[in-house]
């Protein structure tokens, strides 16, 4: 089988430094690994900021044929990877771990101080795919059917878009939140805190098996089924970056909302004189 790197692919490290004068700028900095490189870095107390080559090291980096490998070599603190791709994934490198595999294509490392959390992002070669006439088939299940094109689609991915877009330990938006960030979209003009409802119910009961992350809690509490919908969609892809396409432009959004306080404001300051 054919090594997962090829031999000339790299792997890019990039990480954010502040100017050291007051009030310097934040730049970005990057390094390329190649297979059989190795990387120790450290965060020296000076600057709490990540540094290659840092003595003492802290962890280090190793690309092989075949993976990337990332060690910790703290006593006491836990490293967190954070896949950039799949909203809630992460793994944790404990304190000594050796040698782990990190699984993610893109992702981003997170590293806690004394001063502040580090942050790394890391970007390895694209994963090898199967060919299409090789690949196993299975008899589609309901939750690989789901309508891209309809209302209660459109309500996942709103409920999605925040650790979508990179954040793993973002809020899952409320219902009042999802309704206004869909008015946007014709379908959506006359959409209430109801009308939501009704998809995120449509989607627990009807369209995806959460009831295991939907278990009961002390006192009889259910977790939320919007927290539900978002672990399971996101764990199993279902709702993806690309889906973010039907969601209404932010930007856009936001002038229409500015464009309407305002002729709000001129009719109640007319009604008023």
């Amino acid at each position: 089988m054919d090594n997962l790197f090829e031999r000339d692919a790299e792997v890019i490290l990039t990480w954010r430094v502040q100017a050291r004068h007051l009030g310097g700028s934040t730049t970005q900095e990057r390094i390329n690994l190649k297979v059989g490189d190795r990387l120790d870095f450290g965060i020296p107390n000076a600057s709490g900021e990540f540094q290659p080559r840092a003595s003492p090291s802290i962890g280090t980096f190793e690309v092989s044929d075949q993976h990337l490998f990332f060690s910790n070599f703290t006593t006491s603190t836990t490293f967190v990877i954070e896949n950039l791709e799949g909203g809630t994934e992460l793994v944790k490198a404990r304190p000594r771990q050796l040698g782990m595999v990190i699984p993610f294509e893109m992702s981003r490392i997170l590293i806690p101080s004394s001063a502040s959390i580090g942050e790394l992002t890391v970007f390895t070669s694209p994963p090898r795919l199967l060919g299409p006439e090789m690949a196993a088939t299975l008899t589609e299940s309901a939750m690989s059917k789901l309508d891209t094109t309809t209302k209660y689609f459109a309500v996942l991915v709103a409920l999605c878009e925040p650790r979508l877009r990179g954040s793993s330990m973002a809020a899952v938006p409320s219902v009042q939140e999802v309704v206004e960030r869909l008015r946007g979209i014709e379908q959506f003009r006359d959409a209430n805190r109801s009308s939501v409802n009704y998809h995120i119910d449509y989607l627990a009961d009807q369209k995806l098996p959460v009831s295991q992350w939907a278990k009961y809690l002390n006192e009889g509490r259910m977790h939320s089924k919007r927290e539900a919908l978002v672990a399971f969609s996101l764990r199993f892809d279902l709702v993806r970056e690309e889906h973010l396409a039907l969601l209404p432009d932010v930007k856009l959004l936001r002038a229409q909302r500015c464009l309407e306080a305002r002729q709000a404001t001129k009719v109640a300051t007319g009604a008023i004189s």
